[in-house]
């Protein structure tokens, strides 16, 4: 296919050599004008258009993660991990950590907290309130390098229905696994999982359970927090679903648990309400 060029300006009459000029002129001014016009409309769009349900949710749930991670803490003995915590409080430089106390009695001291910076604090044991038989232990570290953000108690316990986030550090294969950091292991082994509440029980389960979920923990994710949507602590781990043994048959009021109760125990993931946890951050 031939080129098509325009005829030169000296083989076209006056009046065609006027007419390209009017039309040069006129696509000299509408061609910019266009374009701009189109910025104007697009951007200010792509740029003003208020989120969607389901990018809200995505940030969301990414804030909800990264407050698990800044709240969640290794416990370990003898440099070991051997379960999960939370940092429960601050006072100056001195942090308390409530975890599980049946992770503190499967080992044996010295006892350490690892923070989420890689840091490795010596952790003291702080007897529990008197009269407390519930499976909770508060632990304290002193620290004068990191800031280190702490849980926010919710006012309540969460009610069935409601979206729940835990956390913890899952042991691999034997009872306790070596010391890893986040500054060699991007996920830190850190495990974060969502479910709804299936369970709040008027009488908890022996050793303070309470708060049911439909999402599986895992060994080792005991004494991890577990939060709300609005990231506030309702709840410790502490029971994963289908134990082989260890199995809760009482209720803390010294009764039996029926049939019914102990399938519905059986399937869940279970964590001791933020009421009872609120006994130990007091101390």
């Amino acid at each position: 296919m031939s080129k098509l060029t325009p005829p030169d300006s000296a083989d076209r009459s006056p009046t065609e050599q006027v007419a390209s000029a009017r039309w040069q002129y006129w696509i000299a001014r509408v061609v910019p004008m266009l374009f701009v016009t189109s910025l104007t409309i697009v951007i200010p769009r792509m740029l003003t258009q208020p989120w969607g349900k389901a990018e809200y949710a995505v940030i969301q749930e990414q804030k909800l993660q990264q407050q698990l991670r800044a709240i969640s803490v290794k416990v370990l003995a003898n440099k070991e991990t051997i379960g999960s915590g939370v940092l429960l409080k601050r006072q100056q430089q001195v942090y308390t950590v409530v975890t599980n106390a049946h992770v503190i009695q499967a080992a044996s001291a010295p006892f350490q907290i690892q923070t989420p910076d890689g840091q490795i604090y010596a952790a003291a044991l702080i007897p529990p309130p008197t009269g407390q038989n519930r499976d909770l232990i508060v632990l304290r570290f002193q620290s004068a390098k990191g800031n280190y953000p702490i849980a926010t108690l919710a006012a309540a316990s969460p009610k069935v229905g409601d979206r729940v986030w835990s956390s913890g550090f899952p042991l691999t294969g034997s009872e306790s696994t070596e010391v890893s950091s986040p500054k060699t292991k991007p996920a830190w082994g850190l495990e974060i999982v969502d479910g709804k509440i299936t369970q709040v029980l008027p009488i908890a389960i022996t050793g303070g359970y309470g708060i049911g979920f439909d999402r599986a923990i895992k060994k080792g994710m005991s004494g991890g927090p577990t939060i709300d949507g609005s990231g506030e602590l309702v709840g410790i781990n502490g029971l994963h679903s289908n134990p082989l043994w260890d199995i809760p048959e009482t209720l803390e009021n010294g009764s039996t648990v029926n049939d019914a109760l102990q399938e519905q125990i059986n399937n869940s993931s279970w964590a001791i309400p933020i009421e009872f946890v609120k006994d130990y951050a007091s101390l």
